[in-house]
């Protein structure tokens, strides 16, 4: 249970709850490294499921450590890395993006000589997965055809033995589509939104109700009340817009503000949330996927 207006305020801030799909997905790439066909993996979705956060979230489930090699030097291990696929990509802000990833600075050099120190860094922190969200930029490149991105992906996944976990909107699946080969080594994975303001819907919003450990009921996910119809209508079942506007909602209550002194002034009500909803979404109508 929540103590006071800041421990709820710190609760809001880092609100997340992983549905049933999300943790099929981390089980899914928790064994990427494992097998021996396969190995890599498309994660598709539309806009605002909760994609990125999902890649956030599995970065975090997978810390890095230092170790000291044979030359008394630290290295940092990564068995995870997030990047974000850069845009317009090229194939110099993709190693840029890599060594941010790895938590190295920006190196000069020409392109050759970044793809064998990205290689080097890779193998030696120890990559086994390599996350790289919004994919999708690749398809508007100009300076990269979309086949040649794909060849490059591979050959740095054979050189360094690093899973591809491949993140963005429905429409990358032509990458996949581009050859055969491709089909056979990436699995993929959807991440779609609640579609219905079911039983499984209102089981999240307990479960975020749950996650928020509020000294009263909200009944987030209260069958018999407005608000699960309200949010889902709200939200159009996305994650990425649902969770802001509950956010935004708290904060209209003023759990940041210092003057308030009692709890119970943070419940939200349905009047709060019609705020936050044209503050987070505004008069423009999510897209459906």
């Amino acid at each position: 249970m929540i103590k006071d207006c800041g421990d709820l305020a710190f609760r809001v801030d880092n609100l997340y709850v992983e549905h049933e799909k999300i943790l099929e997905i981390y089980e899914h790439l928790d064994a990427l490294p494992t097998q021996q066909r396969s190995r890599h993996s498309f994660i598709l979705g539309g806009g605002g499921v909760g994609k990125s956060q999902m890649a956030k979230n599995y970065l975090q489930r997978n810390p890095g450590y230092t170790i000291v090699d044979e030359d008394d030097n630290e290295v940092d291990i990564k068995p995870v890395v997030l990047v974000e696929t850069p845009h317009p990509f090229t194939w110099k802000e993709l190693y840029y993006a890599i060594f941010k990833g790895l938590g190295t600075t920006r190196i000069p050099g020409n392109v050759g000589e970044l793809k064998d120190r990205m290689m080097h860094l890779l193998k030696k922190q120890q990559v086994k997965i390599l996350i790289m969200d919004e994919i999708h930029n690749i398809l508007t490149s100009t300076a990269v055809s979309k086949k040649s991105a794909m060849e490059h992906l591979k050959s740095i996944s054979n050189v360094t033995n690093v899973s591809l976990v491949l993140i963005g909107t429905q429409n990358a699946k032509e990458l996949r589509d581009l050859d055969d080969q491709y089909k056979s080594r990436f699995r993929v994975k959807y991440l779609r939104r609640f579609e219905e303001c079911d039983e499984v819907f209102c089981d999240f919003l307990n479960a975020v109700e749950k996650q928020l450990s509020l000294p009263y009921f909200l009944g987030l996910g209260n069958r018999n009340s407005v608000l699960p119809t309200l949010l889902h209508r709200q939200s159009k079942g996305k994650v990425g817009f649902l969770i802001p506007i509950i956010q935004e909602a708290f904060r209209l209550r003023g759990i940041y503000e210092e003057d308030i002194n009692d709890l119970n002034d943070s419940k939200i009500t349905i009047s709060d949330l019609d705020r936050a909803y044209k503050i987070v979404v505004g008069d423009e109508e999510t897209e459906e996927d």
